[in-house]
């Protein structure tokens, strides 16, 4: 019996010593908090900063209604006054650091406000080129702040920008911001930069960092007055808010954001970024117009697609760096304006020689403009040149950021078109009218 009343306090005793173990001292309900979708920061009038975070209001069922609605959502107390655009709620706040901002921001919701789940950092580019580790070093350091956040610049006011960040398709806001940064993939007009990548460029001997370069488009592009025959431009690069359109969200992100250690120092516009992306292999695929040279006015165009991942080799001649970058594209050809039959072998090879030169000579022009005007190594060679020397320390020596300047460049460019659609031939059109005929 004494055994068995030993056994039982015993028993007793460990489960007693369990209770502590249950549960969370900090444990928050999900519904006792609201997650920032997006933080801006620009620079303050009466204190050193201003932020600005938006979180979605739930209503409608969820992640933040807005889908088809055009203007600001009434509900809640209206408008300006309350912050409240499209299902979410934009509140800006002047502080001495970001995280006591994103704190006093609480006192305007009846929730405290999470950083868990914040899709997007967005930086006003004034402030961006002063620098940005003094508020990228706290969110490191914060255990609310997910590695997979993007990092923005955006022309003018970071606040302006994430007011008209409306996204017109579907009910969640969360999603629709998650899905317009995967149209770096549909696109390649910008890099898809996460936090962790960020903060690891900026103290990376090896190169330097890049954003997601963003603006807001006032819809006053488009030229209203007609002319009798437009002239084709198959190659201009464009800044963001300058695209001539109409529609959709107001915010656009077109081009990348250049740093040289926490500060930026240029930005690189759609084309180049193209070709930045290709370079370091992140290029999905996009749609290229080429104008016909042997039908000026017309164009084909092609759908590029990266067929493997570009081979990058740096050697030291004489002391001097030299880069050896050998890329491998394949193409589609899905529209053919001058009916001209590139199907044939003998007009595709031509078609792949001009493409070449196209791609050869855009790559090594984005990568000499890097050198020459802002002597930033986005293109993270320092990697490959860290093979040449013995040890980490003669590499930090060498300072490969300061002589990324000085290396000789030499880009080899393979485009092979492997498609034509669906389209076999080139077929000519079959008119009365002499001036319609096709050509072969």
């Amino acid at each position: 019996m004494t055994k068995a009343y030993r056994f039982l306090a015993s028993l007793l005793m460990a489960l007693f010593f369990c209770l502590p173990l249950n549960g969370c001292y900090d444990s928050i309900e999900i519904d006792e908090e609201v997650y920032a979708l997006a933080v801006g920061i620009d620079k303050g009038v009466s204190n050193i900063i201003r932020v600005t975070v938006q979180y979605a209001t739930y209503k409608d069922g969820g992640g933040g209604s807005g889908g088809g609605g055009g203007g600001e959502s009434g509900g809640g107390g209206g408008g300006e006054e309350s912050g409240e655009v499209n299902g979410t709620v934009v509140s800006t706040v002047e502080a001495s650091s970001l995280l006591e901002g994103i704190s006093m921001l609480n006192l305007s919701s009846n929730r405290q406000i999470s950083l868990y789940h914040t899709k997007m950092l967005v930086f006003a580019e004034d402030y961006a080129r002063e620098g940005v580790i003094r508020y990228v070093e706290p969110l490191v350091r914060y255990r609310e702040v997910r590695e997979s956040m993007r990092v923005v610049v955006c022309k003018g006011s970071a606040e302006e920008f994430i007011k008209k960040s409306s996204d017109f398709i579907g009910a969640n806001a969360a999603k629709g911001m998650e899905m317009s940064f995967y149209q770096s993939q549909n696109t390649g007009y910008f890099p898809d930069v996460f936090f962790h990548d960020f903060y690891s460029s900026l103290i990376s001997p090896y190169g330097q960092c890049t954003a997601i370069y963003a603006g807001v488009n006032e819809f006053k592009q488009l030229d209203s007055q007609e002319k009798e025959k437009p002239e084709l431009y198959t190659d201009v690069d464009l800044e963001p808010s300058q695209i001539p359109r109409k529609g959709g969200s107001k915010s656009e992100f077109f081009g990348t954001a250049v740093f040289d250690g926490d500060k930026m120092v240029g930005y690189l516009l759609q084309n180049e970024t193209r070709f930045y992306l290709i370079a370091i292999g992140k290029f999905k695929w996009g749609v290229f117009t080429f104008e016909d040279k042997r039908s000026p006015g017309d164009v084909y165009i092609l759908e590029i697609t990266s067929s493997k991942r570009p081979e990058t080799k740096v050697r030291f001649e004489e002391g001097m760096p030299v880069i050896d970058l050998k890329i491998s594209l394949e193409a589609e050809l899905i529209s053919n304006q001058s009916r001209i039959g590139y199907e044939a072998l003998d007009n595709l090879a031509e078609m792949e020689i001009e493409v070449k030169k196209y791609f050869r000579d855009g790559i090594k022009r984005t990568i000499e403009k890097t050198q020459q005007e802002w002597n930033s190594d986005i293109f993270f060679f320092g990697k490959k040149a860290a093979a040449q020397f013995r040890t980490i320390q003669d590499m930090e020596d060498y300072n490969w950021l300061k002589h990324y300047q000085d290396a000789e460049v030499h880009v080899d460019v393979d485009v092979k078109v492997r498609r034509s659609g669906f389209l076999y031939k080139t077929m000519p059109i079959q008119s009365t009218s002499p001036d319609q005929k096709g050509r072969k």
